[in-house]
């Protein structure tokens, strides 16, 4: 047994005396207040009798295992409420869902009476910090779940408190703009406010954990169907247009995800059908607003797929078997094509960079996802040893090879956007986020360039110029200008240029 000398109880009670010490003086009444700390060093100390200090001493350890007894409960009252909160706001979010129509409409009135008395008065804005501290709609309630959910534990139990399925549905198109008029902007930007919530509540649960992964997968049809007492919701995906209605295996959070991006392909056909194009809103359009929340929307759910995808090779065989490789390059060129020169600048410059963004998130998933493959494929002794079983969900046929994942990621669209990232417009978006852009873009190419190569030898044969090698030179072009009045200082500027050469390395 460890023999406790005196001296080094007397050390310990001292301790003690100075943490609770630190108290309020209120809080201290309540234990009878503390008594005289003795001191070593006095000479009252030191005539202490035996009896005296253990006075001192019990006394002490009477308010001290008192105090933490208090602190005990205290802390035992929070964890006890945690999984009350979490019930509250799955609550609120099933609520939102059983009635759509009235809780968007609901909320929109109160948006619009806050609107109006802050211009009658503005004063009034005083009592909104006490509304802000309230949850009492849905998209209160994702805030504060998309903050509690980062924490692992609280992640576990709202999926074990039966909360994932809820949450998914907000992804699916149809459950809002089923209940939607499309002409309503405030309608529409509140839902795609509380989608892009949805998929950033969802990436931040997930965030990349293995034991999560089952998750991206996982069908929340059945749990739907129960909900809604509907059968349509079981194994089906919905749409609103008429130019199709596909039937899947199963509605999860990577189904809901593909699905959204395939139906704003399909939108976009049926407009360029119609002989218009699908281009940026103008400097006084009053689908400002409307624009830069699908845009934000699209920037959540690349965040929630990168969350569901990296490092989950089932989910990975099933996002590229449904074509969600090809439907997001599609997408991201789509959006680009919505940026029109100098005529954007200005009011419009802020929505150019959000389709910027959004393309380099693209390309950042993609090129994970590439360099993800490659490495675990060099560190498996034998094709198919990347497979995983069937905890992290089902996928219809057989697992795909590791070269067809990287082939999904180095098609003709994928090797064009990574180059057309290379050349933002910087009188559009700015000469910082160009630069940004262009930097991030390089890294893509670095990865997808040897699968990029491959796919224009076989294609044209051998190049005599190697794919990109003319682009990466430009961007090294551009920043090899010491002395000029580009903003660059030396350092970062030789940062840049290292980063080209290297990528230039692998392209020769």
């Amino acid at each position: 047994a460890t023999t406790i000398t005196g001296e080094t109880l007397r050390r310990d009670y001292e301790m003690m005396h100075r943490v609770m010490s630190q108290l309020p003086p209120e809080e201290l009444e309540r234990f009878g207040g503390l008594p005289a700390l003795p001191s070593p060093n006095s000479t009252v100390s030191s005539k202490l009798t035996d009896a005296q200090r253990e006075i001192f001493e019990e006394r002490m350890e009477r308010i001290w295992q008192s105090r933490q007894e208090e602190l005990a409960k205290l802390q035992n009252e929070n964890v006890a409420d945690l999984p009350s909160m979490l019930r509250d706001r799955i609550e609120m979010i099933r609520d939102h869902l059983m009635d759509v129509g009235g809780s968007l409409n609901l909320m929109v009135e109160r948006r619009r009476a806050v609107q109006e008395a802050e211009e009658d008065d503005d004063a009034s804005g005083g009592n909104d910090d006490d509304d802000e501290m309230m949850v009492i709609d849905v998209v209160d309630a994702l805030r504060d779940l998309e903050y509690q959910l980062a924490d692992v534990d609280m992640a576990r139990d709202f999926h074990t408190l039966g909360g994932w399925p809820y949450l998914v549905a907000l992804l699916d198109d149809d459950v809002h703009y089923a209940s939607t008029d499309e002409d309503d902007e405030d309608l529409v930007v509140l839902v795609n406010e509380i989608r892009a919530l949805a998929a950033m509540t969802i990436g931040t649960s997930v965030s990349n954990l293995g034991e999560f992964s089952g998750w991206a997968l996982e069908d929340v049809s059945s749990e739907l169907a129960a909900m809604m007492m509907d059968e349509a919701w079981v194994g089906s995906t919905r749409h609103t247009n008429d130019t199709a209605t596909t039937t899947a295996t199963s509605s999860s959070a990577l189904s809901l995800l593909i699905q959204s991006f395939e139906n704003e392909l399909s939108l976009r056909s049926q407009q360029m059908a119609g002989g218009s194009m699908a281009v940026l809103p103008s400097a006084t359009s009053s689908s400002d607003a409307t624009y830069k929340s699908r845009a934000t929307y699209k920037l959540r759910a690349v965040y929630a797929l990168g969350s569901l995808l990296r490092g989950n090779p089932p989910a990975q065989h099933y996002f590229v078997s449904r074509d969600g490789a090809g439907i997001l390059a599609r997408d991201a060129l789509g959006t680009l094509s919505n940026v029109r020169g100098p005529s954007a600048v200005g009011k419009n410059g802020a929505l150019a960079k959000l389709d910027y963004k959004f393309a380099s998130k693209v390309l950042a998933l993609g090129e994970d996802i590439v360099m993800g493959v490659v490495l675990k494929e060099g560190e498996e002794k034998k094709e198919g040893d990347d497979v995983v079983g069937d905890e992290g969900g089902a996928v219809e046929g057989d697992f795909l090879t590791a070269n067809q994942l990287v082939a999904a990621f180095t098609t003709e669209r994928w090797c064009d956007l990574s180059l057309r990232m290379l050349v933002p417009p910087s009188d559009v978006i700015g000469a910082t986020a160009s630069r940004g852009i262009k930097e991030r873009a390089l890294t893509a190419v670095g990865v997808l360039a040897p699968g990029c190569q491959r796919l224009v030898n076989e294609e044209n044969g051998e190049a005599v110029v190697p794919w990109g090698l003319e682009e990466v030179r430009s961007v090294r072009s551009e920043w090899n200008r010491e002395g000029s009045d580009d903003g660059l200082d030396s350092v970062y500027r030789r940062e840049l240029l290292h980063l080209v050469d290297g990528v230039l390395e692998v392209l020769q």
